[in-house]
C-alpha cells in the first residue's frame, strides 16, 4: 500500500490489555484491577506500546505497534509506505527533523 498526495505522519501511546474484559484477564494471569478500591495494578496497565500512524488525506490509513519510536525505526516505514514527493505533515518531535526530504 502506497501513500501519496498530502500524508500526516503521527505517534501515540495506547495502554494495552483487556478493559472490561475481566474474564480474559483472569485466563492470562494477571490481577484484575478494582478501580474503585484502587487495588491491585494490573501488569498490562503499565505496559503503552508505541503506535505509529500514517494517514493519506482523504484517503487510507497505515498504523505499525512499534518496539520504540526512534528515526531508525519509522524512517524505513515511512520509505517503503509513502511515495517521494509526497507532502508530508508532522508534528515538531526531533524524529521527524532528521528524515530526508
Amino acid at each position: 500500500m502506497t501513500l501519496f498526495n498530502e500524508v500526516e505522519c503521527d505517534e501515540a501511546y495506547v495502554v494495552a490489555g483487556h478493559k472490561g474484559q475481566p474474564e480474559v484477564v483472569k485466563i492470562k494471569g494477571a490481577k484484575a484491577v478494582d478501580a474503585k478500591a484502587n487495588r491491585v495494578e494490573a501488569p498490562w496497565r503499565k505496559k503503552k506500546p508505541p503506535v505509529f500512524g500514517m494517514i493519506q488525506r482523504g484517503g487510507l490509513v497505515v498504523l505499525h505497534q512499534l518496539a520504540n519510536v526512534k528515526q531508525k525505526t519509522i524512517e524505513p516505514l515511512i520509505k517503503e509506505t509513502i511515495e517521494s514527493g509526497t507532502l508530508v505533515y508532522t508534528d515538531e518531535y526531533g524524529i521527524y527533523a532528521r528524515l530526508e526530504r
